[in-house]
């Protein structure tokens, strides 16, 4: 760099009061996904069951999917046991009803770990995200730009962990996700932690010693916005 040009960055540098360089080498940064895969499943259960088998085709033998995480038979086998728990439930015998919501919340959340699987060939793949979600019966969410770290855990007491996403508005919930194996996109929702309202949520119960990952994303009228980068520490 030619002296002249290094002299008036030093001169510019200088002008920055010293505290405020160092707030600013630290405040963290995440890049959000320029597309975030979401899977807009049906209400109805017969139609979630129709919707879910069709993923499962599409999925199937798709070149973008080499190891789906959760397994396509296992997810398959949920949607099995969801479509005999509907017939039942329309017989109306006694209890039936919720034994088949216990089915199709399952299924859900096998869907949701696939999402996961698929948002993460996205992001490793950015040119061809929209083709790779399209193909596998998913939807897409463009965004892009940067945003600051707005998710933070913390121990409170033994076994016990606050989790806060500072980003705040109307009309707004945030999603929550701990594993202890983050590569694995099911294991997110092997112990799911419950969306709130607020910005906060606490998880107690947790094994003292133990790295624990967590993740949380902001779930506005548009739907969600994608995942905060995730953190891992040391539950106390």
């Amino acid at each position: 760099m030619p002296c002249v040009e290094m002299k008036t960055l030093i001169k510019r540098i200088a002008g920055i009061p010293v505290g405020m360089i160092f707030c600013l080498s630290m405040v963290p940064v995440v890049v959000i996904h320029h597309i975030v895969v979401v899977a807009k499943l049906p209400r109805g259960v017969d139609n979630l069951i129709t919707h879910v088998y069709a993923i499962l085709e599409a999925m199937t033998a798709n070149t973008w999917f080499p190891t789906p995480s959760p397994s396509l038979a296992s997810v398959k086998s949920k949607v099995d046991d969801l479509k005999n728990a509907q017939v039942t439930a329309k017989t109306r015998i006694p209890g039936s009803c919720q034994a088949r919501n216990v089915k199709k919340v399952s299924v859900v959340q096998a869907v949701y770990a696939l999402r996961d699987y698929i948002q993460g060939i996205c992001d490793a793949n950015p040119d061809s995200a929209e083709a790779i979600a399209l193909s596998g019966l998913f939807y897409v969410k463009k965004v892009s730009g940067r945003q600051k770290q707005v998710f933070t855990a913390t121990n409170l007491r033994s076994g016990i962990i606050e989790l806060v996403g500072h980003i705040k508005g109307n009309h707004c919930s945030h999603d929550w996700g701990m594993t202890l194996t983050p590569d694995n996109a099911a294991s997110w929702y092997d112990t799911p932690i419950p969306s709130t309202l607020k910005s906060s949520t606490i998880v107690e119960n947790l094994s003292p010693g133990t790295r624990m990952y967590f993740r949380h994303q902001l779930v506005t009228k548009e739907g969600p916005q994608g995942w905060d980068r995730v953190i891992s520490i040391i539950i106390t």
